[in-house]
């Protein structure tokens, strides 16, 4: 410091820019619309979840659609085909499934105390020793409840018609929503503007139509086999597990094994030679599905570890329920491709990393 010099006055540090009031205010709207948004689905929840179901199935019909497009057939035709397939199989299912079913599952309830007689003592063949007095109790309370199960399972047949009318509603809205796909493709196209987004919308659509139309063959299959296979050997109530067993093998890796558990049981309630017999079917069918059926019908639908699937099924489960298992599987499937796109910069330096160094000195 020179002498005489005026001392500098110390800078003030300079105020940050705050975004205006107008953001904030933006930015709180937005965030009571979402609140607004998700109040309003959990009060509308079965309405949301008939929309996501049309929604899903129109999906999964596109590539029939387009296959049959390919064909000459203009489209409105070929959705009248596949609304007439659609209706077909619920009335298929009805007759030859459902119909039967409700019939036995009321011959099931009547059955029920002799079958848990029968079920102890074939545990106790096997060496299950069932002498506790308490457990004696709880099994003869058990089938002294049996009225009050009955009316239970009267209700439950009851809601049936309800379901039926549900899958008519779901039914009706994906043939909506299939006559408009064309347009919501070509409005999310235009959206997105940049080509290769479009192209990942695409392939993410087709991994959830692959899926889905994989999963109905797949499911459809196992319901047929069963339900006639059981028949044939002479397990009871073959056409009610037929149907759980379709239902069963949705559900990505756990599901076959609870179908086969339920199976086995029932056919233990006639005799232990059958119960091995129907084990050893099912277990058949199982090895031929995994490496055989489900291979050449799901292709490169669903490219996900046994751990994404695992975790995928235990989020839809318990974000949506039943619903939710079904689809979490085509739904994770189609959120890799766009996160793969998304995070394909960071993905190829990864890969670059791996690479080894080639020395050409």
């Amino acid at each position: 410091m020179t002498d005489g010099a005026p001392t500098p006055a110390p800078r003030r540090p300079a105020r940050p820019n705050l975004p205006p009031l107008r953001y904030w205010a933006e930015v709180t709207a937005v965030v009571i619309g979402v609140v607004a948004f998700a109040l309003l689905l959990s009060r509308l929840r079965g309405v949301a979840t008939s929309v996501f179901l049309g929604l899903f199935l129109a999906i999964a019909a596109e590539p029939f659609l387009s296959w049959m497009e390919r064909r000459g057939l203009r489209r409105g035709l070929a959705i009248a085909v596949v609304a007439v397939a659609m209706l077909l199989a619920l009335a298929g299912m009805v007759a030859l499934l459902v119909y039967p079913a409700v019939r036995q599952v009321g011959q099931l309830v009547d059955a029920l105390p002799e079958l848990v007689r029968q079920l102890t003592d074939r545990l106790e063949r096997l060496g299950v020793r069932l002498d506790d007095p308490a457990v004696r109790q709880r099994l003869e309370g058990f089938t002294e409840k049996a009225p009050g199960v009955v009316t239970t399972v009267l209700g439950i047949v009851g809601g049936l018609v309800s379901s039926l009318f549900s899958a008519l509603t779901v039914i009706v809205l994906a043939l909506y929503f299939m006559a408009s796909m064309p347009r919501i493709r070509s409005f999310a196209a235009k959206a997105l503007g940049e080509p290769e987004r479009v192209e990942v919308m695409y392939e993410s659509l087709d991994r959830i139509g692959g899926y889905v139309s994989g999963q109905i063959v797949v499911s459809g299959t196992a319901g047929v086999v069963t339900g006639v296979g059981l028949g044939l050997l002479g397990v009871p109530y073959a056409a009610v597990l037929g149907v759980a067993m379709a239902v069963f093998t949705a559900v990505p890796q756990v599901g076959a094994t609870i179908g086969g558990i339920l199976c086995t049981m029932v056919a233990l309630t006639e005799s232990i030679s059958l119960a091995a017999v129907t084990l050893l079917f099912l277990l058949a069918y199982q090895q031929f599905e995994n490496y055989i059926l489900a291979p050449r019908v799901f292709a490169s639908a669903v490219d996900l570890s046994p751990v994404a699937v695992f975790i995928a099924v235990l989020v839809g489960a318990s974000a949506i329920g039943p619903v939710g298992a079904l689809t979490a599987l085509p739904m994770t499937a189609a959120l890799k491709v766009v996160l793969s796109y998304v995070f394909r910069d960071q993905l190829d330096r990864i890969e670059r990393r791996k690479e080894p160094v080639v020395d050409t000195d």
